[in-house]
């Protein structure tokens, strides 16, 4: 041995995870947070849908009945925008806290932190798909045809809005810890964004140079394209291969800042 590797000591060693611990642990805290989400509660399926109909209630009354807008199938429109955007707040306004919330176990226990922001992102998908069945009650009430287009949505859709939000979420949780006042700043811009995103209007309807801008949301693609699945049983391939393209970025952004910060998270928690 040399005297550099003598002098050095004996190195700490991470322990190392395999894919399927990985993969594990994952669900096993998402299944923990579905289950803690629903005990004792009857209602839990119920509860976790009453925000987004009575939203919808009330813009369907303020914009359709007060305003007249002449959207058709505007109970429809609303709840596909209104879903798809509840699991977009839901999920980074639970992110930004993740790594706060479960302080205890990060000082306590060496595991990957990431699989926090990634479990979390499983329970409120979960949340998300468990809202198709109304949609589709919505579809047979106005008579759409129920085509394969929904299966194509799943597909397609669903793994685009799960990556663009874990890297939003890798991201947020991350800083969150270190500047406090990530959570306040979220709130402000979550709620600009819903007004900015097409959840009540249709992009048709935004003048065109501000259409342009809106397409740099995130959500405009997102909603845009789960309403081709609903509405029309189309598949916009355009607006899906724009997500992935989001998606990828955010992932790649959240990645980068979660590894510069994660040795940090147990100090400051």
């Amino acid at each position: 041995m040399s005297t550099a590797e003598a002098s050095a000591g004996p190195r700490k060693r991470r322990p190392k995870f395999s894919v399927s611990h990985y993969l594990d642990l994952i669900l096993t805290l998402a299944h923990k947070e579905v289950k803690v989400r629903y005990k004792n509660n009857i209602l839990g399926y119920i509860w976790s849908l009453a925000n987004p109909l009575a939203s919808a209630l009330v813009f369907y009354f303020a914009l359709q009945v007060i305003f007249r807008s002449s959207i058709p199938r505007y109970p429809l429109f609303l709840i596909i925008g209104l879903f798809s955007w509840q699991w977009f707040s839901n999920y980074l306004i639970g992110a930004c806290n993740v790594f706060i919330n479960n302080g205890s176990l990060i000082k306590k226990s060496v595991f990957p932190r990431s699989v926090l922001p990634v479990a979390l992102n499983i329970q409120d998908a979960f949340h998300f798909v468990m809202s198709i069945p109304i949609t589709i009650c919505f579809m047979y009430f106005y008579d759409i045809p129920i085509g394969l287009s929904i299966l194509g949505g799943l597909l397609f859709l669903i793994p685009a809005q799960f990556f663009l939000l874990l890297g939003i979420g890798l991201a947020i949780s991350s800083i969150n810890l270190f500047f406090r006042d990530m959570e306040r700043i979220l709130a402000i811009t979550l709620n600009m964004m819903m007004y900015l995103s097409p959840v009540l209007f249709p992009i048709d309807q935004v003048p065109d140079p501000y259409k342009e801008w809106m397409k740099f949301n995130p959500m405009t693609p997102l909603i845009e394209a789960w309403r081709g699945v609903f509405l029309n049983n189309e598949l916009q391939w355009g607006n899906i291969g724009l997500i992935y393209l989001y998606a990828a970025i955010a992932l790649a952004f959240g990645t980068v800042v979660y590894r510069r910060l994660v040795h940090g998270f147990a100090e400051v928690i």
